[in-house]
């Protein structure tokens, strides 16, 4: 629907070379709620300059491009790890992770650590992709770790992450994606592992908290071996992931997105993440090999007592021949 144009032939035809203004109307409830158009429509310009299309509001909106692209990218933590020997592809632009495009025009993102990430893809299409990975997951999770991310392109603006949480890039060629699905897929495990470690760094309160009392825990002898393995276990998917020290693979092909990737590591808090991880491994090892310590000296304690015992019971019997015969 066009309304019609108030103003004269020149200054309808625009207010600078190559710049015209074309007035429109696009849906309002809002404003037809206050009376500003009967049919909820609000007024509205198109502002074609050059061969840019962009749209504004009559009533103090900023003017955004019309052109902007907009989709999402969801991280998922399948398993424990994927075993990704045989799924090479002639079409993939990554093997570690492994990367590549689907028919729709999405991406998917692989990774050893057990972590999947979908860019641009309806919910059936990673379905499909998860289902087809389903003989490759080694422990799979009962219940999946998600992060979830909005995604605009911006040809004239910046990679970087918006205050509203969305993630701007300049376009989707496959090293921004690929920069931005680690950021995903190290986010997604960091939130699997800081679970799990809280469960066993509560653990630690009641230990501590008998040792207070100079009393050990009845059966903490097999919680402490169930602890000290739960931590040997996160210990081992920290140490076989890439360290937030070391630059991503994709870096080194293209230097000019290490200002993206230390913004994403920001925004996503990669680094305090796995340094407060590290601080409660080091506080749960700690408190195991003190239970261990203190459990193998009361088994020792407990060893002398019965040694002194069959000591005994040998004089004893030593004594009782020596007086009877």
């Amino acid at each position: 629907m066009r309304a019609a144009d108030p103003r004269g032939p020149e200054e309808a035809s625009g207010t600078a070379k190559g710049t015209a203004l074309r007035p429109f109307f696009v849906a309002g409830e809002a404003e037809a709620t206050r009376g500003l158009s009967p049919l909820g429509l609000r007024p509205a310009l198109a502002v074609v300059a050059g061969d840019k299309l962009f749209a504004a509001t009559l009533f103090g909106a900023n003017i955004v491009p019309m052109s902007t692209t907009s989709f999402h990218a969801r991280a998922l933590l399948l398993a424990e790890r994927i075993d990704l020997k045989g799924l090479e592809r002639s079409d993939q632009f990554s093997s570690n992770p492994l990367a590549f495009k689907v028919a729709s025009g999405g991406t998917v993102a692989l990774f050893r650590s057990g972590a999947a990430v979908f860019i641009g893809m309806n919910p059936l299409e990673e379905e499909g992709i998860i289902k087809g990975l389903e003989g490759r997951l080694i422990d799979p999770l009962a219940e999946r770790e998600t992060e979830l991310a909005q995604i605009v392109l911006k040809a004239d603006g910046e990679d970087q992450p918006l205050p509203n949480g969305t993630i701007s890039l300049k376009n989707d060629a496959p090293e921004r994606l690929l920069l931005l699905a680690e950021a995903l897929a190290t986010s997604v495990t960091f939130a699997y592992d800081e679970r799990r470690i809280t469960q066993s760094f509560d653990r630690v309160v009641p230990i501590a908290s008998s040792l207070k009392r100079r009393k050990l825990l009845v059966g903490s002898q097999g919680d402490l071996v169930e602890q000290i393995g739960e931590a040997l276990l996160i210990q081992q998917r920290l140490a076989g992931r890439v360290e937030l020290a070391d630059r991503p693979d994709v870096l080194w092909d293209h230097p000019e997105l290490e200002r993206l990737w230390v913004k994403l590591t920001d925004e996503y808090d990669l680094s305090p993440r796995a340094r407060a991880v590290g601080q409660k491994l080091v506080v749960i090892r700690e408190t195991a090999d003190t239970m261990a310590d203190l459990l193998s000296t009361r088994t020792s304690h407990r060893l002398e007592w019965y040694i002194i015992g069959l000591i005994c019971l040998e004089l004893l019997l030593g004594l009782f021949n020596q007086v009877f015969k």
